[in-house]
């Protein structure tokens, strides 16, 4: 099977320390993970450091870091594979972690997919889910909270079902190259989903994979989830994005 995220020419990564990535989609519960696995003393876990438009330095860093910036891209990208090694080298904790997404820096992904020193979490969500949560978000230009909500009435959009298959392919095959590298190279990983980052259980299971000996006592909550609620609550045209998934054979994978 073909895949689109090719082996390094060669290799540059130096994993001097722990690492781990989590690989993940936007509105997947991936700030959630972060911060809750930023709360344990062993783990310091950035968030987007390879997001086109920012710098994720972990909430904790300050404006810069090793000469780098949040706000200036242009730093990180002259070498994103040096970059990488610097944040690596300068961890503050016993291990490192990230987040990576479909379109983070091409030449950093795949040094990291394919270096097998370098943990792999793999976070997942409904793919109708985080397209709404998604949409949400840029309708409200809200993108993470601290605070619980405080109105019961939940924020509602109207769904472009064309754009969701598209978008839901897109996730679908970049999952599926990273499940199929790491199944080629033989890598481990661990699989979490967006219903169970508040699961004791699993949490502390992830954190045993991450090899560290901080476990987790409760389920705190870092930030707060912004769109509570069901699909119906939230989609104004339900009806009709469910008769339209239908008749694509493609309902029961996401309703």
């Amino acid at each position: 099977m073909k895949v689109s995220i090719a082996r390094p020419a060669q290799a540059r990564l130096q994993v001097t320390k722990p690492t781990f990535m989590l690989v993940g989609m936007m509105r997947s519960g991936s700030n959630f993970l972060e911060r809750s696995l930023g709360l344990l003393p062993s783990i310091r876990c950035h968030g987007e450091l390879f997001n086109q438009h920012f710098v994720g330095l972990a909430a904790e860093y300050p404006q810069e870091f090793l000469g780098y910036r949040r706000d200036n891209v242009h730093a990180r990208n002259k070498d994103s594979v040096a970059f990488l090694n610097a944040m690596i080298q300068g961890c503050d904790r016993q291990v490192m972690g990230f987040r990576m997404f479909l379109d983070h820096d091409t030449a950093a992904m795949s040094e990291a997919l394919y270096n097998p020193a370098i943990k792999k979490v793999v976070l997942t969500r409904n793919l109708l889910d985080s397209f709404v949560s998604l949409e949400i978000a840029r309708e409200t230009d809200v993108w993470l909270t601290t605070e619980a909500r405080t109105t019961a009435e939940p924020d509602r959009v109207n769904i472009d079902v064309n754009e969701f298959t598209a978008f839901a392919l897109r996730q679908s095959m970049f999952y599926n190259d990273v499940l199929t590298i790491l199944q080629r190279t033989g890598q481990p990983h661990f699989h979490i989903d967006y219903a169970e980052i508040k699961e004791l259980s699993v949490l502390n299971g992830l954190v045993e994979f991450l090899g560290v000996p901080d476990r987790f006592s409760t389920a705190e909550e870092p930030i707060k989830r912004q769109n509570p609620g069901s699909q119906q609550d939230k989609i104004s045209n339900y009806g009709q994005v469910v008769e339209q998934l239908r008749q694509r054979r493609l309902a029961r994978w996401f309703i």
